[in-house]
C-alpha cells in the first residue's frame, strides 16, 4: 500500500481571496487516499469554516498577519516552526509573500532541529509582491527576501507565465525550480439574472456594469470609479455594483459621493460564492494594478461575460484582446471608459466576446487540470 503524503499549507490570511480559494480547492479536491492536508494560516476568517464544513483540519497561526512587524514576524516564524515539527509534514507549501518568507525561515529551522523529519517546501507565487506599486528601495528589498528564502524552497509554482519570466529576469532562483501551473476553476452554477439583481439589491432597468474584488489598493477599483463619472453622464441607463469588502471601503464611498455617483453605485460587501451574481451583470470589470491569475476573470469567463481587464499579471493570459475580451492600461480611467463605452455602443461586440470567453475557460482553465500538475509536484 502507497504511502499517503501529509501535507501542510500555509497562508497568511484567512479573509477569503484568491490565495485561500487557490488553498481551498487543493486541500479538498486531492485525493485523500494519497493525502492527507492540514491547513494554516492567520486571523480567523471564512476560509476556516469552508474548510471544516469539508473536513480539512486546521491550524490558527496567531501571529501571522499581511502588515511587516518584526516582532510578531518572529513569533509566526517560532509558531509555524513548532508546527512544522508537531505535524511532521512530507510537503509544506506556502502561499502569499509573508508566508513565504517567515515560513521559509520556520521550514529551515525545523529541518535542522533535533528529531526532524525531512519535508520538502513548495511556495505558490500569486503575483509577487515586488510587482506593487513601491518605492525602489522597497522593491529592491522584497526581490532580496524572495532570493534568499527561495534558496530554502525545492519548487516554485507560479500561477501565471508572467511571474514565472518576473523569477527569471530578477534572478529569484535557478530556472528549473520555476515552473508555470495555471489557475483552474470547476464548473459553476449561476443564479437567473433576475434572481441575481434581486438579491444584490439592482435595479432591474439598468445596465449593470461590475466588479468581484477585495477593497485592496492593488485592485485598482478607484480608477473603475473615476470611469465611472463619465461613463454614467453620457449613459444614465447604467449602474455599478462592486462586490467585496476591505479595508478601503471608506475611501471608496467617498470618491463616491464626491463624484456624484450614489445613485448609480452599490457598494454590496463581500458574498459567499460570489461568483453566483456573475449572471446579473452586463458587463465585467478588473481594473487591477497588480494581479496573479485572477480567480474572478475565470468565473466571469465561464459565465459567457464581456470582460474588460487591465494588462498586468496573468490577465493577458486569460484575456486575449478583441478575441474574449478586452484589455486597457492600469490606472488609466480615460482609457477604461473609453472602452466600456465601446462595449455599450456594439450591440453585438459584447455577446461575440462572452461566448468565446466561455469556450476558453473550459478549454485551457479546468480545476482537473490544475489538480493533475500540482500532484504531479507533489509526488516528483
Amino acid at each position: 500500500m502507497a504511502k499517503i503524503s501529509k501535507i501542510l499549507y500555509i497562508i497568511t490570511q484567512s479573509e477569503w481571496g484568491g490565495a485561500q480559494r487557490y488553498v481551498f480547492d487543493l486541500a479538498t479536491n486531492l485525493p485523500k487516499n494519497e493525502f492527507e492536508v492540514i491547513v494554516a494560516a492567520g486571523g480567523d476568517q471564512e476560509l476556516f469554516p469552508k474548510l471544516a464544513s469539508r473536513g480539512v483540519k486546521t491550524a490558527k497561526i496567531k501571529h501571522l498577519t499581511r502588515e511587516i512587524s518584526p516582532v510578531s514576524d518572529l513569533l509566526a516564524t517560532i509558531e509555524i516552526c513548532r508546527l512544522i515539527k508537531a505535524i511532521r509534514p512530507d510537503i509544506v507549501h506556502l502561499n502569499s509573500s509573508k508566508a513565504s518568507i517567515v515560513g521559509s525561515l520556520a521550514s529551515f529551522l525545523a529541518r535542522h532541529s533535533l528529531n526532524s523529519q525531512k519535508h520538502r517546501l513548495i511556495y505558490t507565487v500569486h503575483g509577487f509582491v515586488f510587482n506593487e506599486p513601491m518605492s525602489r528601495a522597497k522593491k529592491i528589498f522584497y526581490i532580496w527576501l524572495e532570493k534568499m528564502t527561495a534558496m530554502f524552497k525545492d519548487k516554485l509554482i507560479c500561477v501565471s507565465e508572467f511571474d514565472r519570466q518576473q523569477g527569471l529576469i530578477h534572478k529569484i532562483c535557478r530556472p528549473n525550480k520555476l515552473i508555470t501551473i495555471n489557475n483552474g476553476i470547476p464548473p459553476l452554477i449561476f443564479l437567473e439574472p433576475a434572481a441575481g439583481k434581486i438579491e444584490l439589491g439592482l435595479p432591474q432597468d439598468k445596465i449593470i456594469i461590475g466588479a468581484i474584488a477585495n477593497f485592496y489598493e492593488t485592485k485598482g477599483l478607484s480608477f473603475l470609479i473615476k470611469a465611472a463619472a463619465e461613463i454614467i453622464s453620457a449613459h444614465p441607463e447604467v449602474f455599478f455594483v462592486l462586490i467585496g469588502e476591505g479595508e478601503l471601503r471608506p475611501k471608496l464611498e467617498k470618491e463616491i459621493e464626491n463624484l456624484g455617483l450614489k445613485n448609480n453605485f452599490l457598494l454590496s460587501g463581500a458574498k459567499p460564492e460570489a461568483y453566483k451574481y456573475l449572471s446579473a451583470f452586463d458587463l465585467f470589470v478588473l481594473p487591477s494594478i497588480k494581479e496573479g491569475f485572477s480567480y474572478t476573470i475565470l468565473e466571469a469567463m465561464q459565465a459567457a461575460k464581456p470582460i474588460i481587464a487591465t494588462e498586468v499579471g496573468g490577465n493577458p493570459e486569460m484575456i486575449i484582446d478583441g478575441e474574449n475580451g478586452l484589455l486597457v492600461k492600469p490606472a488609466d480611467p480615460e482609457e477604461l471608459a473609453g472602452t466600456i463605452n465601446k462595449i455599450l455602443s456594439d450591440k453585438n461586440l459584447a455577446p461575440r466576446l462572452g461566448r468565446q470567453a466561455k469556450i476558453d475557460v473550459s478549454q485551457k482553465f479546468r480545476l482537473e487540470k490544475m489538480l493533475g500538475e500540482t500532484e504531479k509536484i507533489y509526488l516528483n
